[in-house]
């Protein structure tokens, strides 16, 4: 018979780790392409990302250091998730940003129609955004023009018009009262007519009508309007309507109204995560290379829910022209009350007041193995981030390049099984091995392995062109990411002065949010210029080079790796009946 023993202890924290990442993980996954949907361009949002990284990166390690001076735990453990639940009713309410849908008429030797579109979507692949099986199909547009008098000086005096621009302009100056009018146009185009630039599509146009009169396809002189354009093909209606805002977003007060919803957002789920990491790590004990059974709740949360939050996300929006996010925030709203409940049961260790304990911490700053241990954190964090804020806009992406329908109306669920398969195929395998893990290799090979598998996971979206297969490399989450998670967490316990683990996983989240600002930041820009295949494998080349310097300065002996001064690297048979007191055993 099974014997199953539950170490009671522990059972609110694995509780409080699955509710909390139930409510935030989707959220989190989802947000990229929230702000993608409220008009945002990828640039935009990424730079965006990197000053709210800033903040939290601040506060992190402030709350850290206000919880061990004034040892206020629960009662902050209380505050961030009742501003959870306010952040998830106002994200509800975020408005979108104004966008002008249209095309541009330009006229130079000829009449030109120009559809701009975003780099990363003419990048991702070379497919045609277009169906090719009606190409000398002639298909109608309707323009209204914005009246322009760029070439007022070279119209044609004589009666004839020899072009469109002398039309144009002797249209719009027989009313000069009016110039902010705009004119009607009637155009016809074919497909096969069209060429493709890197960010924008350009018709050469069939014929050209104003105001019923047929006009040449010649012009005198340059001129260039923007034009709202209503079209019989599908097609060029969607690249036509890609909503992205290409003006200044600072003078928007939308923007303002979500860059601080989730500048909040990200700061309670940083000063969480440093109060529940530093908690957890108190409860274990001496034991704190077992974190990661404890985090693998969190995975179970995150990857359950993200899952059926993606569908729901897609049934929801059946028939809607957007996608529908509300249950993303009711769920959250619902698990941060379950959490609220949690919190009360679990068992707060205050932290003791400590005399010199800024002077031991400083001192610990200073070890040049303490030094490279935080640039290994800023490293795997900033290629994290590049995953976590642009895999789901990049999978979207393949989905527009490869033009499929019944994808398009189930890329949620998609993206909410690649959470699932982080979760459930990645991270809860090996948070709950990451002990034995750590106690076989050791801290500092862990760190290799991990800075390895990353470059491997990265390389592998560049070579997909089917969004599909991504759920596959999403296995490869649980080597690079929980257990780095896990290395992180435990190394910085056993480094930790006497009753400083709080400050000291502020700093580390302090260092987290340094690569999460710089990853959001040359992330957004590679991403919006050159698109996500290019960025992905330069960042996966990066993540190469970054792991062999890390082989160099372990052979150097520049690292420490301090499993030996913690706990046993080879378990002796005292230690092996230690760790053998685990939380739940069969």
């Amino acid at each position: 018979m099974f014997n199953i023993i539950v170490n009671k202890k522990m059972v609110p924290m694995k509780m409080n780790f699955f509710f909390l990442f139930a409510c935030v993980g989707p959220i989190i996954g989802f947000l990229p392409t929230i702000a993608k949907q409220l008009g945002y361009s990828i640039t935009t949002y990424g730079v965006a990302m990197t000053f709210i990284s800033m903040i939290k990166m601040v506060m992190s390690p402030v709350a850290g250091i206000i919880v061990d001076t004034f040892r206020v735990k629960r009662k902050s453990f209380f505050t961030m998730t009742l501003l959870l639940i306010v952040i998830s009713i106002v994200f509800m309410f975020i408005p979108k940003v104004p966008s002008e849908i249209g095309v541009e008429i330009k006229c130079e030797s000829e009449i030109i129609l120009i559809v701009h579109t975003d780099t990363v979507q003419q990048s991702t692949h070379n497919t045609s955004m277009f169906n090719d099986e009606n190409n000398d199909e002639l298909i109608t547009c309707k323009l209204t023009c914005q009246n322009t008098k760029s070439c007022d000086h070279q119209i044609n005096k004589s009666n004839n018009q020899s072009g469109f621009s002398d039309y144009w302009m002797k249209t719009t100056n027989n009313d000069i009262e009016n110039i902010n009018d705009r004119s009607q146009i009637d155009v016809t185009l074919k497909l096969k007519d069209m060429e493709q630039t890197e960010s924008s599509y350009v018709f050469h146009l069939s014929s050209v009508q104003m105001n019923g009169t047929d006009i040449p396809l010649t012009c005198q002189c340059n001129l260039k309007t923007f034009c709202h354009i209503s079209c019989s093909n599908e097609d060029i209606m969607r690249i036509a309507t890609v909503p992205t805002y290409r003006g200044n977003v600072l003078n928007l007060y939308q923007f303002w109204i979500f860059f601080i919803t989730v500048t909040v957002l990200w700061s309670c789920i940083a000063i969480t995560l440093t109060l529940q990491g530093s908690l957890c790590l108190d409860l274990l004990e001496d034991k704190s290379e077992d974190i990661g059974k404890q985090i693998c709740w969190a995975s179970l949360g995150l990857g359950s829910f993200s899952i059926f939050i993606g569908w729901l996300v897609d049934w929801f929006s059946i028939n809607k022209k957007e996608k529908e996010y509300s249950p993303v925030f009711y769920s959250c709203i619902l698990f941060s009350i379950c959490n609220l409940f949690v919190i009360n049961k679990l068992k707060i260790i205050e932290t003791k007041k400590t005399e010199g304990k800024l002077k031991s911490i400083y001192g610990l700053l200073t070890k040049h193995y303490v030094i490279l241990f935080y640039i290994w954190v800023i490293s795997i964090t900033f290629l994290h981030t590049i995953i976590t804020h642009f895999l789901f806009w990049y999978m979207e992406d393949l989905v527009s390049a490869n033009n499929d329908h019944s994808q398009r109306a189930w890329i949620k669920t998609l993206q909410g099984l690649a959470q699932g398969i982080q979760c459930f195929g990645g991270e809860i395998p090996f948070y709950f091995c990451s002990g034995w893990i750590i106690r076989k290799m050791g801290h500092i090979n862990c760190m290799v392995l991990v800075m390895g598998a990353m470059a491997i996971r990265l390389y592998l979206y560049t070579v997909i062109w089917n969004p599909a297969w991504i759920i596959a490399i999403e296995l490869l989450n649980g080597v690079s990411y929980a257990l780095g998670t896990s290395v992180k967490m435990s190394y910085a316990k056993i480094m930790s002065p006497e009753d400083s683990t709080n400050t000291i996983i502020g700093i580390l989240v302090f260092f987290d949010g340094i690569g999460e600002s710089l990853g959001s930041l040359l992330g957004g820009f590679l991403f919006g210029s050159y698109g996500g295949v290019w960025s992905f494998r330069f960042f996966a080349y990066s993540s190469a080079f970054l792991c062999f310097l890390n082989i160099l300065t372990n052979r150097f002996g520049l690292t420490k790796d301090l499993t030996n001064y913690g706990f046993a690297a080879v378990p002796t048979k005292e230690n092996n009946q230690k760790n053998d007191d685990v939380d739940i055993k069969i």
